[in-house]
């Protein structure tokens, strides 16, 4: 039932966009068109009113059960083909674009070159922007390493001191308590 609901909700919402299409077709003007009203439209948006072609298949029925159905999905199918939309070609200067790359791609290939001589390089203390050697990196990689496991041995004997202090502060606690019970008494 909701899943129909929605169903018809997006269906309303595209025959609103149709109708507004129409209109503007009929008075060549603007008129805002309701794309945004479901997700069906918004989907359908450029093949709606931009620039593509179109085909609408109706599913029409003989049965004359079916003939409100079949007669609002010709009245439906109508509205859709008179809408009128002006197709265009889309052209774009391939050899432009390709120029650009190119150039992106010269100047990508340059500073690739100009990093590898610079790892390439010893770190000169007087020059920020040089790197370090390999073999320098190796040695500040395994100092930073010590470095990290020293700290995290000193937290941990800092967690320990904290742990021993709670136990003798928790205990300290429950003889005050036991005390002040006994002087209470």
């Amino acid at each position: 039932m909701v899943e129909g609901a929605n169903i018809n909700r997006s269906l309303l919402a595209l025959g609103n966009c149709i109708n507004a299409l129409f209109e503007a077709n009929e008075k060549n003007s603007k008129i805002h068109i309701p794309y945004r009203d479901s997700k069906l439209t918004r989907l359908l948006k450029d093949s709606l009113g931009g620039n593509c072609r179109t085909v609408m298949i109706a599913c029409v029925s003989p049965y004359i059960a079916n003939y409100e159905d079949t007669q609002n999905t010709l009245k439906y199918a109508n509205r859709a083909k008179n809408i009128k939309t002006r197709v265009k070609k889309n052209v774009t200067n391939a050899q432009f674009y390709i120029s650009e790359y190119n150039s992106i791609i010269n100047k990508l290939k340059q500073e690739i070159t100009n990093l590898r001589g610079r790892l390439k390089a010893n770190v000169n203390p007087e020059d920020p922007n040089s790197l370090p050697s390999m073999e320098n990196i190796e040695k500040f990689t395994i100092d930073i390493h010590d470095h990290f496991k020293a700290e995290a041995e000193k937290r941990k004997e800092i967690q320990e001191i904290e742990l021993g202090i709670q136990q003798k502060s928790f205990i300290l606690n429950g003889k005050l308590r036991e005390k002040n019970a006994a002087t209470k008494s």
